[in-house]
């Protein structure tokens, strides 16, 4: 055997997949520092043998290391064992910050939540499971060169002397691939290093930016702005494809905003009216009062028709925009544009956004229409939060002309995301010198000489801008797991920072933060990029500085600078120049027959930067109710007129096609969707990974493949063909109608103006039996008194819930919470396809109305807590049995797994452990022959054990179930018992307390960004969830099962334009067109 033809192999959890050939790296041989010895087994053998015996201690004396084990009991007095330690910082996103509290045990992050005292708007799923993305077992971890496994001094000790070099060039035949920013001290350093290096060239590069915001912002303004909505301010909104409900769209003061301003608690409150134009059917779309579904390439010429229509009304300065509109449009489109202008004319706060995704030409007529309104609108400019970088083509140019010697890859996966006509892959190649840092090694570390891991953000020290501006604070409450280096680590480094690539001391951030003694040294020495952090921090938020060390502490302890954010700008336009471009770029003429292709970020994994969080993977996409991969999306008019079936009638399978794109081809599965609208297609990016885990390889379609720089919104003239076969999908919900069963309830506001109580007049509608019984019933079905039955629950607390359908987007940040919180595990896209998800939450997503007036509801379902639970009736071990304080409580201890609870549910929430899906890897497979087994299916020749990095992340207060165990919602129980023992100790010897108030938060209801959950006592009349559930509004669904849920719900309402009801609904919604003309608020 040639043992030079064995490879090393990677240390375990680097990323880089087994079958890694060389000729996959462009290298035959290993690298020229690997010196190969040509010594033999037997003659190792002998001469080892012989050194020992000569040293006298021979084989004998070959023992283990001694270890030791020592207690944890020299711990930080504010370390206790079980109880959790929250601190601050914040993660970065593409719409600026989002701070966050952190929760720790032993100085394990474990859960995020919202940072209270900056905002309560919750957090979005993707910010819910970062925090997976820290202990993800797919990380790389360890430096890499060439593919080759190498240590983190040797890769320092390369990267300084490379770094001495091109500072001696100036930066000449350097180039630097970086993402966006947010942080003011990247910033800095970034610009500190264009300073350093003259002649490299820097470029950022996201597959989804503000970039055309920002070049819409220098169009008009002649500089760059950030665009900053005022959501809780806005009157009227039109969206044109920005899906804002979706949560990581624009983040989550977004929805917070949105709800608040149609969140009613009287018949008499006032609420927001929201347009939207879009093709795909979005979360936004689904809250909207009226939509339009147009195919993308006829949205912008309806948008100039809105501006026309809008000069009409006095807004003289948009009149020459409508020229972009043309002729060609039907009557129906023509009335929904006029009446949506005239409702923005007319309100005093409208507001009009766009997605990020749309062309400059949009961006430019959405940031006009908003400054026509002037002091009216609900669009405020701010100085830019991005700096300004060059752009991929300018790298990508300069590696062709052959002037780039060295590339330094931030973060950046060009590989994959990079448009398809540039070529990524090939000028990477023709880079002589190539050095990725990443999270992962994806795509394009693979193509890497020098691969290095790059740091999590709760394992880095930094800054970051809130969208409002305000300056945010990031420590770090955990080591990097394995020597990863962060961007400030290497622009200091570039910069001249001695000691910014060495290893930090063992000290803890709050030992860090201590301020100095009176005229002496620090207690202990800051890292390099920690006193870069804190000097940004004195200059942006105008500290002296002798009050820097403790205005730093504060700023650490809150996570934010109170009173930084910047005030709104206002800049004279050029509306010349704007009606130059969008005429220019703006397509007028709707063309029916031509079928367009839309590409937008996956509300669930964005880009495909989450692609290897399972949590998000497994996520069920809100309309689509899809797992584990993406689809071609289209209407059922358009799948009708391309003779396709998906599925063939298997729910279970979708049609495979090829979609055509100026001579490229993709395939994908095909998925009819009601609301999509007509001659269109979508399809999300992020999907159809060759690398980077193995959650993301493996799952959905490339549509990166297929797009390019002209297409980076949407494809014109695309063309669909059958393959004649199918592409097994998962789903969550197969079913979308209600029925008659009153499981959602939704009214407009008219309708409620005028009946109140609309939502519970629907319980006697409901009764199909009536209900009779010869015993008494203790739980019968007239209630008086309290909201919850007196006389069978005795506790002194009664726990409660109620939820608000109104404010409810289906966002599914409550899903992830609680999956976070609960250590629920992931089951893999074979155990969905059989309904064995384990998530505790589900939105179900119901339809209602017709094809041209779609209606979506969100319902957030979970276990009910049922009085009078027929669950705990069938169960023969009492393993769910009722508390007194009214909860339905699992001793999973007890559970034989007879499934006879699951089985008598009707709302189908609990959740059985099939097999040990936290105890065994559930994505991976073995070969047996010609078969491909997963290792679920492999009993006692499976491999056991889940990774050491994934058990760190878990909850020590819930318990972890195994196979045979059923589990659900608990209320967040742990936190209950938590409340309770907070208050003994406070009350010591004194009288017992009660728990505060509205104190006790379950994980859900923290981490709604529309507040949509509130969860309390029921025993305490003035609390929030009292009050919410003696609500007109509220209901209880299947409340004629007689089972007395502990969960109400509080029906939607709607907010129409009568002009734009049909005639029946208007005639019932009693509004006049005097209502009309008074605006969305008359009543």
């Amino acid at each position: 055997m040639d043992v030079r033809k064995i490879r090393p192999s990677a240390h375990k959890g680097d990323a880089f997949p087994p079958g890694t050939g060389a000729s996959q790296l462009d290298a035959t041989e290993p690298p020229q520092d690997f010196a190969w010895d040509p010594i033999n087994r037997r003659t190792f053998l002998r001469l080892m043998g012989a050194s020992f015996a000569l040293g006298g201690v021979g084989l004998a004396g070959c023992r283990r290391p001694e270890g030791h084990l020592v207690p944890y009991t020299a711990s930080p007095e504010w370390v206790v064992p079980g109880k959790p330690l929250l601190y601050a910082t914040v993660a970065p996103a593409p719409y600026g910050g989002v701070p966050l509290f952190v929760t720790t045990y032993e100085g394990r992050p474990t859960h995020l939540q919202a940072n209270r005292l900056f905002s309560d708007a919750g957090l979005t799923p993707q910010m819910q499971a970062s925090i997976l993305d820290l202990y993800d077992p797919d990380r790389a971890a360890g430096f890499q060169h060439n593919a080759y496994p190498t240590t983190r001094e040797r890769f320092v000790d390369v990267f300084s002397k490379e770094s001495a070099a091109w500072r001696e060039r100036k930066g000449a035949g350097l180039a630097v691939l970086v993402e966006p920013t947010v942080s003011p001290t990247i910033s800095s350093l970034r610009a500190e290093f264009q300073r350093c290096f003259p002649e490299a060239l820097l470029c950022s590069y996201d597959p989804v930016g503000n970039g055309d915001r920002f070049a819409a912002t220098q169009s008009l303004f002649d500089k760059r702005l950030t665009l900053l909505p005022r959501w809780a301010e806005a009157d009227v909104i039109l969206s044109v494809g920005c899906d804002f409900a979706s949560a990581d769209a624009e983040g989550p003061w977004a929805v917070n905003g949105i709800a608040a301003r149609r969140r009613l608690q009287n018949p008499g409150d006032e609420m927001s009216r929201i347009y939207v134009l879009e093709d795909r059917l979005t979360s936004t779309g689904a809250i909207a009062d009226h939509r339009l579904a147009l195919k993308a390439g006829d949205q912008p010429a309806v948008l100039a028709l809105i501006a026309r229509e809008l000069g009409a009304t006095g807004l003289s300065q948009l009149e020459p925009f409508g020229r972009a509109a043309g002729d060609a449009w039907g009557e129906p489109v023509r009335k929904w544009a006029r009446e949506a202008a005239r409702d923005l004319a007319g309100a005093k706060r409208p507001l009009v956004v766009v997605g990020r995704e749309y062309p400059l030409p949009v961006h430019l007529l959405v940031l006009a229409i908003n400054t026509a309104f002037e002091k009216r609108s609900a669009l405020d400019l701010i100085p830019a939060l991005e700096d300004e970088a060059r752009s991929i083509e300018s790298v990508a140019e300069e590696i062709r002309k052959e002037n780039v010697r060295s590339l330094i890859i931030l973060g950046a996966n060009p590989v994959y995301t990079a448009p398809v006509e540039l070529d990524w892959l090939r000028l990477q190649r023709s880079v002589p010198e190539v050095i990725h840092f990443g999270l992962l090694a994806d795509e394009t570390a693979l193509v890497s000489h020098w691969h290095a891991p790059l740091a999590h953000y709760l394992e880095s020290w930094g800054d970051a801008l809130a969208p409002d501006g305000t300056y945010l604070s990031a420590q770090p409450m955990i080591f990097p797991l394995f020597g990863s280096l962060s961007e400030l680590d290497v622009f200091a480094s570039l910069c001249g920072e001695a000691d910014a690539l060495a290893l930090p001391e063992e000290a803890s951030p709050m030992q860090l933060a201590q301020p100095p003694l009176a005229g002496g040294p620090p207690l202990l020495p800051l890292p390099a990029v920690a006193r870069r952090v804190q000097e940004n921090f004195g200059v942006i938020c105008r500290v002296e500085e002798k009050d820097r060390a403790e205005a730093w502490r504060r700023c650490l302890h809150d996570g934010f600078w109170p009173g930084s954010s910047p005030s709104p700008l206002s800049s004279e336009p050029n509306w010349d120049r704007a009606q130059q471009v969008v005429l220019k770029g703006l397509v007028s003429s709707p063309a029916t027959d031509r079928l367009d292709l839309s590409f937008y970020p996956c509300p669930k994994i964005g880009d495909g930067r989450y692609a290897n969080n399972g949590w998000l993977q497994e996520l069920p996409d809100f309309i689509t109710k899809l797992t584990w991969d993406n689809a071609l999306l289209l209407g059922p008019g358009t799948a009708r007129r391309l003779g396709l079936q998906p599925g063939g009638g298997d729910s279970r399978q979708a049609e495979l096609v090829i979609v055509e794109v100026d001579g490229r081809r993709l395939e994908a599965a095909a998925i009819v969707v009601p609301g999509h609208a007509e001659n269109a297609l979508s399809i999300s990016l992020g999907y159809g990974r060759s690398f980077g885990g193995r959650v993301a390889q493996g799952h959905g379609f490339n549509a990166y493949s297929v797009r390019s720089l002209k297409t980076r919104h949407f494809a014109a003239g695309v063309s669909v063909s059958s393959t004649g076969k199918s592409y097994p999908i998962a789903q969550s919900q197969l079913h979308g109608d209600p029925g008659d069963r009153g499981l959602v309830r939704e009214g407009n506001l008219a309708e409620y103006r005028a009946v109140p109580d609309f939502a519970k007049r629907e319980d006697e509608e409901a009764r199909s039996v009536p209900e009779v019984s010869i015993y008494p019933n203790p739980y019968g079905a007239k209630q008086s008194g309290p909201a919850y039955t007196d006389g069978v629950s005795k506790g002194a607390y009664q726990w409660g819930m109620v939820i608000d359908l109104g404010s409810c987007v289906g966002c599914n940040a409550c899903v992830i919470a609680c999956q976070s919180e609960n250590s629920v595990p992931i089951v893999g896209k074979g155990q969905v396809r059989r309904g064995r998800i384990m998530q505790w939450i589900r939105i179900d997503r119901y339809y209602s109305g017709s094809e041209a007036d779609l209606r979506v509801t969100p319902e957030p379902m979970l276990c009910q807590q049922c009085e009078n639970a027929p669950c705990e009736t069938v169960c023969p071990v009492n393993a769910t049995v009722h508390s007194d304080e009214g909860l339905n409580v699992m001793a999973y201890n007890r559970c034989i797994g007879t499934r006879a609870c699951a089985a008598n549910c009707p709302y189908k929430v609990r959740r059985f452990n099939f097999f040990d899906y936290n105890k065994r890897d559930v994505l991976k497979t073995k070969k047996i022959g010609p078969w491909s087994v997963g290792n679920l299916y492999l009993g006692p020749f499976g491999d056991l054990g889940s990774p050491l990095t994934i058990q760190m992340q878990r909850n020590p207060n819930v318990t972890v179930r195994m196979r045979g165990v059923m589990e659900k919602c608990t209320f967040c129980v742990q936190r209950v018992e938590e409340a309770k023992i907070a208050t003994l100790v406070r009350a010591r010897d004194s009288v017992p307390q009660p728990i505060p108030r509205d104190g006790v938060r379950t994980a859900c209801q923290e981490a709604c960004p529309a507040g949509a959950i509130v969860f309390g006592d029921l025993a305490d009349p003035e609390s929030r969830v009292s009050r919410w559930k003696a609500d007109s509004r509220a209901y209880r669904v299947l409340e004629y099962l007689n089972v007395r849920p502990r969960v109400s719900y509080l029906a939607r309402v709607r907010n129409p334009n009568p002009a734009l009801v049909t005639g029946e609904a208007r005639h019932e919604s009693g509004e006049s067109g005097e209502a009309q003309r008074k605006g969305p608020h008359a009543g």
